[in-house]
């Protein structure tokens, strides 16, 4: 077959399906439903992706975190002066501890709300935290309470109107005292344990403790392995360590608990994968059933043009060129599904945006959904079209 009548071919196809316009667009809507599935479930699904990765981005694969139980038990007796026996831990490399809560922080001109930490000199290195100008407190300050802060970069904007050196040296109120701002951070995205590093306000831990939250601060620490292949290691190490300095006794309940945030990361990131991965199959289900329905209309058109094809036959009419012509029709109808599917996928996907969701839109789900639809309609669409193609002329003249 020439292109010339490979074109001719098509244009009849499209005459066809255009004489039936309402009921070709109603057969497409499976496929076009099927798309736009498929192509805002990839973008959901990387959304997430990235919005895990950014949430603990700051914590390395070595890290465990030290808190309160979730629920119930005893009243933990967790607090700074477990950090040295901590310390002592051959496989340990940091242990850095957190008070944190929300309290009003304040300056002559703006009053908003975000999260006091209290914490180490060390906490800089091991959040691997940067500033734009500045500096970050020392253990001098530390010792002698020093009422100084470190201004995440989202408290600095809402606060100043500006992330700028300009802001050191003036005073911030947190919660009912004044402390002088010495650094302001650079913007780091995600979070360090219970808190967002950009939202936060850190302080000396001292000065956290004896000034802005005494004991209504959360208290809990970080701990960095050496590696990750003596991780479990450290967390048994770790669990002795905190037993014996809590004085729990055998099959005493603990009063703190342990995560591996690597295991917490790569579990997040499974979860997600998962159910990408389930509303992915719905949209394939949707595409098959898009699928079956051109395979029934196509059924219904052969009938229909029974005689149409008998003729055709009849005057020489290859039964190549009658499966060509009705792939064609299906290739048509599913091609229509798919744009006007993307089309639509693509108008959800800057709504969704508009209402802040976590969704990025990923290139290759257009080429991925239009071999996925492509497939679909020419499987569904080959069983009617080899019916015409093996239309005998004499029958199908017959045919009322």
């Amino acid at each position: 077959m020439t292109s010339n009548f490979l074109l001719k071919l098509l244009g009849l196809s499209w005459k066809s399906l255009q004489a039936n316009a309402f009921r070709s667009f109603l057969t497409t809507l499976g496929i076009m439903i099927g798309t736009t599935t498929i192509i805002i479930v990839v973008a959901l699904g990387e959304g997430a992706k990235r919005d895990i990765e950014a949430q603990y981005s700051n914590m390395s694969v070595t890290t465990i975190l030290v808190n309160a139980p979730a629920t119930g038990g005893e009243a933990s007796k967790l607090s700074v002066d477990d950090i040295p026996p901590v310390k002592t831990i051959a496989t340990v490399a940091d242990a850095v501890p957190m008070l944190t809560g929300k309290v009003n922080v304040s300056t002559n001109d703006a009053t908003t709300n975000f999260s006091v930490v209290g914490t180490y000199p060390e906490f800089m290195r091991v959040a691997n935290l940067t500033l734009v100008g500045g500096e970050f407190f020392n253990q001098e300050d530390e010792d002698n309470h020093t009422k100084v802060a470190v201004l995440g970069a989202t408290v600095a904007e809402e606060l100043y109107g500006i992330r700028d050196p300009k802001v050191i040296g003036e005073m911030v109120t947190l919660g009912k005292k004044e402390f002088e701002i010495i650094g302001v951070a650079d913007y780091k995205g995600g979070a360090f344990g219970p808190v967002t590093i950009d939202e936060s306000v850190f302080t000396p831990y001292s000065s956290s403790y004896r000034y802005v939250l005494g004991k209504n601060g959360k208290f809990s620490f970080n701990v960095n392995a050496t590696s990750v292949e003596v991780l479990p290691a450290t967390m048994d190490d770790l669990t002795q360590v905190l037993r014996e300095s809590h004085n729990i006794g055998p099959g005493g309940t603990e009063d703190f608990r342990l995560r591996d945030m690597g295991a917490t990361v790569a579990s997040a990131q499974s979860s997600s994968q998962t159910m990408a991965l389930l509303l992915g199959s719905v949209g394939f289900i949707v595409l098959l059933v898009g699928g079956i329905g051109i395979m029934n209309i196509m059924y219904v058109t052969v009938s229909e043009r029974t005689k149409e094809i008998g003729i055709r036959k009849a005057i020489g009419a290859k039964d190549v060129y009658i499966l060509t012509q009705f792939l064609f029709e299906a290739f048509i109808l599913t091609l229509v599904g798919f744009f006007v599917g993307a089309v639509i996928a693509v108008g959800i996907y800057y709504l969704l945006l508009s209402f802040d969701l976590k969704i990025i839109f990923v290139w290759w789900s257009i080429p991925l959904s239009f071999i996925i639809t492509f497939t679909v309609g020419m499987f569904f669409g080959y069983a009617p079209a080899k019916k015409a193609a093996s239309l005998d002329p004499i029958d199908a003249l017959r045919y009322e």
